[in-house]
């Protein structure tokens, strides 16, 4: 295989103006540490595939063909892709969140027919880690799966030039949002849990336990896939900002990846005022005990940031549900009473700091709520109907949209769904990468488990 000489690298995108940190720093890194041109190309989901292959067609020419994706999102329309690509005598390459899983499959897929079989047949090399270990050797030569360990001190460098979108053709994206990393995973995945999920409905077996061993959240692909490994140093962090780009002289707005961020808050906006660069807005993505433990610091800091003329916005916090039940499913370690805490902490930072504080629905804030699960019942809906009615959730956190529960078969729940279908006689399809924990199967025929829909 002669020298790679230009790369593309497919991802999901929605399409709007947001970067993709992981696939453009490993563009970023290919193109300045191996020597070979790479451009970051999101697929939305109404992508035309025809143009979109007579493109890629048209990008390598008749040079060598060596092709990578990154964070499918679970669409079956990017394995597809991939497959297609293979059988055109594509190399293909997959990194990113599970791709030595999406690679492997699910185990004793020959003895329950519906488990997803794995990626082997696309995808010649599944790469997972920082993009600090990939090589020429990599790219060119190496076939199966490859892991190296997450760290804290990892090539962050990023072109936010280098970001393109297709849906009928390709374009530019102008970047208006971008990411800073802080944290390697989450810190709630340090801790050890062994869990006794409850029995759903549709499992008639009342003697059925399911005891599963998880770090993190179950449901969390990141605590699956990094756990927690650290933070980058505060230079690391500051040299991401000093990076990004600006617009009418302040830097764009950015998302600070770290779970617990509002500690390290005051350190940013006190070393960039030092070196005079000029923020717009951080987001922040963030666990509710965060602002339940620091509610002092959050004063502080939109006290700073008020003087500052910097927006902080909540754009995503961890709610999942407001029932008991569920959120210890969930092993979110928090529950409604911590919720309601901290959305009285949020209302009251409203009412004393304006527009400096965002968190709204209303402010483009979307809050985690994921419903349906598994575990709806004559307990939980009426819990939650009432913790959203008393607290007057709606107002203000609660989103237009609840989000489904989405169980990616290398979540700690998709062991409870392969300890279902090996301790009952109860079965459940597969899509893609996703397990379709709502259409139950028993003796070939689909039981009632919940609605697989947005609500």
């Amino acid at each position: 295989m002669t020298w790679p000489e230009k790369m593309l690298i497919i991802t999901h995108h929605t399409g709007e103006p947001h970067g993709i940190l992981g696939a453009q720093v490993a563009a970023t890194y290919m193109t300045q540490h191996l020597g070979i041109p790479s451009i970051v190309v999101g697929v939305t989901r109404d992508f035309h595939q025809e143009k979109l292959l007579a493109f890629i067609r048209e990008y390598y020419g008749n040079k060598e063909r060596i092709i990578c994706f990154s964070h499918l999102c679970g669409r079956k329309d990017l394995i597809e892709l991939i497959k297609i690509l293979k059988d055109a005598g594509f190399r293909t390459i997959l990194g990113g969140p599970h791709a030595v899983q999406d690679y492997a499959g699910e185990a004793d897929a020959d003895r329950y027919p519906l488990r997803f079989r794995g990626l082997q047949d696309v995808v010649d090399l599944a790469f997972s880690g920082p993009v600090d270990y990939f090589t020429l050797d990599h790219a060119m030569n190496q076939i199966g799966a490859v892991r190296f360990p997450w760290h804290n001190e990892i090539f962050l460098e990023v072109d936010w030039e280098n970001l393109h979108v297709f849906s009928d053709k390709l374009e530019r994206l102008s970047m208006q949002v971008a990411q800073v990393l802080r944290g390697i995973g989450c810190p709630h995945a340090r801790k050890r849990c062994i869990i006794t999920l409850d029995r759903p409905e549709f499992i008639e077996d009342k003697n059925f336990t399911s005891e599963i061993e998880a770090f993190g959240c179950t449901f969390c692909d990141v605590a699956r896939d990094k756990g927690f490994q650290g933070f980058v140093s505060d230079e690391t962090v500051l040299n991401q900002v000093r990076k990004l780009p600006e617009y009418e002289g302040r830097k764009i707005t950015f998302e600070l990846i770290d779970e617990y961020p509002l500690i390290y808050l005051p350190r940013l906006l006190h070393d960039t005022e030092a070196e005079g660069i000029r923020l717009s807005q951080v987001n922040l993505v963030c666990r509710v005990n965060d602002i339940t433990i620091h509610e002092n610091v959050l004063n502080e800091i939109l006290s700073e940031a008020g003087k500052l003329d910097v927006r902080i916005m909540f754009s995503s916090i961890g709610f999942e549900s407001f029932s008991e039940k569920i959120l210890r499913n969930f092993n979110k370690g928090i529950t409604v009473e911590d919720i309601v805490k901290c959305v009285h902490i949020l209302r009251k930072m409203k009412g004393r700091f304006g527009n400096t504080i965002l968190y709204t629905r209303n402010e483009d804030a979307v809050h985690g709520f994921i419903h349906p699960t598994p575990w709806d019942d004559f307990e939980t809906m009426p819990e939650m109907n009432k913790n959203i009615a008393i607290y007057q959730l709606f107002r203000d956190v609660l989103p237009e949209h609840s989000i489904p529960l989405i169980i990616h078969h290398a979540s700690y729940l998709g062991d409870w769904i392969r300890d279902m279908e090996a301790g009952t006689d109860v079965r459940f399809k597969r899509d893609g990468t996703w397990i379709e924990w709502w259409t139950p199967i028993k003796d070939g025929k689909s039981g009632t488990g919940g609605k697989g829909s947005k609500e």
